[in-house]
């Protein structure tokens, strides 16, 4: 804290070291030594990302958000015990992505839309492609489709917002990302679509993203 001002990166790398000491400590006491349930163990994790959000945007310093985001994503798998829930986890990834939606309105952090968005992309396309391949039971595709769309909508969100309010000019980073995240949504719907109804919504999905874009791309 006091070295904050004339070590600036020397005092980001202190109190991001602080930071993983935090998540691992953490990790170290469910799985090894049972100190917490679960449950409780996940609740700190979610205090400490909290924390460090609290304490880039108090210092105006990205590296601890980037710090924050990525130990936000690991908390749930350092927790786990192989016996997760989607629901669970797709509404803590939610939660994750209005924080750094957050952080957005008020920081222009590029580097943690490319992280959120690549982290959740990994996450859901991982637990998407196990169900249509490995999973023997049924596709959950309203549930699927449901958080995905989420997913969409707060990504477009986060890559617009900074921008919208400030009313800066959109730059060739902007737009690639906007790019990206269209196409997966469009894809992973696609898919899922295909397990409803014999892909009979495709069409209309097809037209609905075709509304958006058109929307975005005439503003």
């Amino acid at each position: 804290h006091y070295l904050r001002n004339t070590y600036r990166s020397f005092s980001s790398v202190m109190a991001g070291g602080a930071i993983a000491v935090f998540y691992f400590t953490i990790a170290f006491a469910f799985h090894e030594y049972q100190l917490f349930t679960q449950s409780a163990a996940f609740i700190i994790m979610i205090v400490i990302t909290a924390f460090a959000v609290s304490l880039s945007l108090l210092y105006n310093k990205p590296e601890l958000a980037v710090i924050a985001t990525i130990g936000g994503f690991l908390a749930p798998f350092m927790v786990s015990t192989d016996k997760g829930n989607y629901i669970v986890l797709f509404t803590y990834l939610s939660i994750l992505n209005v924080g750094i939606l957050c952080i957005s309105y008020f920081k222009k952090w590029p580097l943690l839309h490319v992280l959120s968005f690549f982290f959740t992309l990994i996450i859901y396309c991982g637990w998407l492609f196990e169900q249509l391949i490995f999973s023997s039971s049924q596709l959950p595709y309203k549930n699927a489709l449901l958080f995905a769309s989420i997913f969409y909508g707060l990504f477009l969100a986060i890559t617009l917002i900074h921008n919208l309010r400030n009313k800066i000019p959109f730059k060739a980073f902007q737009f690639s990302l906007m790019l990206l995240v269209t196409f997966s949504y469009y894809a992973q719907g696609m898919l899922i679509l295909g397990e409803w109804d014999n892909g009979n919504y495709r069409g209309i999905f097809t037209m609905i993203m075709s509304l958006i874009n058109l929307v975005l791309a005439w503003y």
